[in-house]
């Protein structure tokens, strides 16, 4: 039998002088703080410590003016940005003396015919072609939600100006109502201008 000679060999951390390696945490111990400053935003910031287990990760910057909290499955939050609609801005013309809203309202309680109608019915049917008629200055017409109306005593009192009153006349103004005044009670601001119903063809 051969004798065989058993010595003890250096390690490789004793040859490099090198300190023996630190074990890795677990994926499961680690956790995440969205509490950064890290003026990186976006890029996840390790912890030195790695005692401490954990490695934060800055939050993107949001435009937004508005950022609300989500719940995750795991009881965590996050915040993430919320899209918000901005009204539609128009611009307002200042009232001349006498044509402010509460003088409009006087003058509805007190003008015999504003519709102009001469001891017509405002119930009867008006065809587009007849309301088209009626887009002249002192004599306009315009459609609001199937109604017929005439809206020439309500120019100087418009909040918006004349002009803007102007690109209704003669026509079904719904859609450009809807976009500015979807809240005002049309069918009361306008009662006593009322001169019929659209006729819509079957």
């Amino acid at each position: 039998m051969d004798d065989f000679t058993f010595c003890q060999g250096n390690s490789l951390a004793d040859e490099d002088q090198l300190d023996s390696p630190k074990p890795m945490p677990r994926v499961s111990d680690l956790c995440i703080d969205d509490k950064s400053d890290s003026a990186e935003h976006g890029k996840p910031k390790v912890s030195s410590d790695t005692s401490s287990k954990f490695f934060q990760v800055a939050p993107p910057k949001v435009k937004s003016t508005e950022v609300q909290e989500t719940a995750t499955p795991k009881g965590s939050t996050f915040k993430q940005p919320v899209a918000i609609a901005k009204p539609v801005r128009r611009a307002k013309v200042p009232f001349e003396k006498g044509y402010s809203q509460m003088d409009w309202l006087k003058l509805t309680q007190t003008h015999p015919d504003l519709a102009g109608l001469k001891g017509s019915s405002n119930k009867r049917l008006i065809s587009m072609d007849e309301v088209k008629q009626h887009k002249s200055e002192g004599d306009v017409w315009t459609v609001l939600k199937g109604r017929v109306y005439n809206i020439s005593p309500y120019m100087k009192f418009h909040p918006g100006g004349e002009d803007m009153l102007m690109k209704a006349s003669g026509k079904d103004c719904t859609a450009l109502f809807n976009k500015y005044h979807a809240w005002v009670n049309a069918e009361f601001l306008l009662e006593k201008c009322l001169v019929g119903f659209l006729d819509v063809p079957m």
